[in-house]
């Protein structure tokens, strides 16, 4: 019985933390993809929005919510999207 505890434990931790590799995060902390829909398909919108973000004046406070502006403004859908912390 106990071995089968840890079994449903170790499963579900595996199983939580597996999300989080469907995802990719840009270097403002923000996270993008999921179990569904993979972050490695946004891997071009991505890379356009950060050389576009490093590109413009903006403050850098306002660069993580530029740059999930950005990457909606490039296909990748908002409810995909997890905001970087503090922002």
């Amino acid at each position: 019985m106990i071995r089968l505890r840890h079994a449903a434990v170790a499963v579900l931790a595996l199983a939580l933390g597996g999300c989080s590799a469907f995802q990719i995060q840009d270097s403002y902390g923000n996270r993008y993809g999921g179990w569904y829909e993979h972050g490695d398909n946004y891997r071009y919108q991505m890379t356009l929005c950060e050389q576009q973000t490093n590109g413009a004046a903006i403050a850098p406070a306002q660069r993580p919510a530029y740059m999930r502006q950005c990457m909606w403004n490039h296909g990748v859908p908002q409810d995909n999207t997890t905001a970087a912390a503090g922002t």
